[in-house]
């Protein structure tokens, strides 16, 4: 379990992926033990962590990354913070932004930014504060801070019981309960099967309330969306595995151009990606360029699916290169199966995720094109 979610978390590094990792501190668990603690004294610029059990006492000047079984953030953020975890417990200050995921998890340190949260349990209470908005989906959701901004929250039971300056939109399964402490400034906007619990003393002016009854086929749609992507998941394993296996000193090579240099390849794939197929076009509507449209058509749509395998081992290597583990000599099964999930997990990231996994096939696309091209004129 902790070393899916060390995986998962790694994912969230997002475009850091390929070619930024250098711009940040990277503290690994090493082979003798598997947590992490940052001491008091310690100040970290920007700090990205894994390992079973992390805990960051020492304050971040920037941006925090962090992902493991437990996670503890006592220490301040200056910037935003990003994590992950099967328990996740933030009670130092955030200064931005926060973003996190897992599956019980207590806030009780101020967030100057926005709060967005995704977990089993979600707890966010205490000394805790939002200086923006609150979005925050759960099976059991608690919002007991004052929250400047609005609140849009999924949940089975939630309960809000504090001060909020501005809308709220809930959906929930079971349950919407404002304690007697909250004072909701704006209107809310509720979805669920059946209406808010308005305690003895909140103050809650407006409610716009729809009734609606969860979907009863949600269980098998899950299943079949779960079972596709295990299927998917382990395709890319299989053909990755096969490449790599059977021409490694090629893939080492582009690999390597990917990773050395990747805003040149990505600047380089986005323009064979536009070229190539207006090139095959012109070719296609000509008398004697058929034949080689044909050719070109049928190459452009093998690189791009072996784009997308380099694209994978390409990230599972910069991952191996994360955990502080040499690159030379290794099993070459490491990289492809850290790079098919971590590709997959991306996936699954709205908006964001596919903007990632774009920027990687690109420079992927651009390093392979490039070799290709090299190859011929030799």
């Amino acid at each position: 379990m902790k070393k899916n979610l060390q995986v998962l978390g790694l994912a969230l590094l997002a475009f850091g992926l390929v070619g930024t990792a250098r711009a940040a501190d990277v503290v690994a668990p090493n082979q003798k033990n598997p947590n992490v603690i940052i001491g008091a004294s310690e100040t970290h610029k920007n700090l990205y962590t894994v390992g079973g059990d992390v805990t960051i006492n020492g304050n971040t000047a920037g941006d925090l990354t962090v992902a493991g079984g437990m996670v503890t953030v006592d220490g301040n953020v200056q910037q935003e913070l990003l994590a992950a975890g099967g328990t996740l417990e933030v009670s130092g200050s955030i200064g931005g932004t926060a973003r996190i995921l897992g599956g019980n998890i207590t806030i009780t340190g101020p967030v100057g930014g926005d709060l967005v949260v995704a977990g089993g349990n979600v707890n966010i209470t205490g000394k805790s504060s939002v200086a923006g908005d609150v979005m925050v989906a759960g099976g059991n959701v608690v919002i007991d801070v004052p929250v400047t901004g609005s609140v849009r929250t999924t949940g089975g039971n939630v309960l809000i019981n504090n001060k909020v300056g501005g809308d709220v939109y809930a959906q929930t399964s079971q349950s919407l309960e404002f304690g007697s402490s909250a004072n909701i400034a704006g209107t809310v906007y509720h979805k669920g099967p059946a209406k808010a619990v308005i305690d003895s003393g909140a103050q809650v002016p407006h409610i716009s309330y729809t009734e609606w009854q969860p979907r009863s086929n949600k269980g098998a749609l899950a299943a079949i969306a779960s079972t596709a992507f295990v299927i998917r998941l382990l395709a890319w394993m299989i053909a990755a595995w096969l490449l790599a296996h059977f021409k490694k000193s090629w893939v080492q090579s582009i690999v390597d151009s990917v990773r050395s240099h990747p805003w040149s390849n990505l600047g380089w794939g986005l323009l064979y990606i536009i070229v190539i197929p207006i090139v095959t076009l012109l070719l296609l509507f000509t008398f004697i360029g058929y034949y080689l449209a044909f050719l070109t058509g049928i190459s452009f749509v093998l690189l791009i699916g072996l784009a997308k395998i380099f694209g994978v081992i390409a990230v599972g290597y910069v991952i191996v290169k994360l955990l502080s583990k040499p690159t030379d000599g290794i099993p070459m099964w490491q990289p492809v199966v850290i790079g098919s999930v971590i590709w997959a997990l991306i996936g699954l990231i709205p908006i964001v995720g596919w903007i990632i996994i774009a920027v990687v096939f690109l420079q992927s696309f651009g390093a392979l094109v490039r070799a290709t091209v090299g190859a011929m004129k030799e």
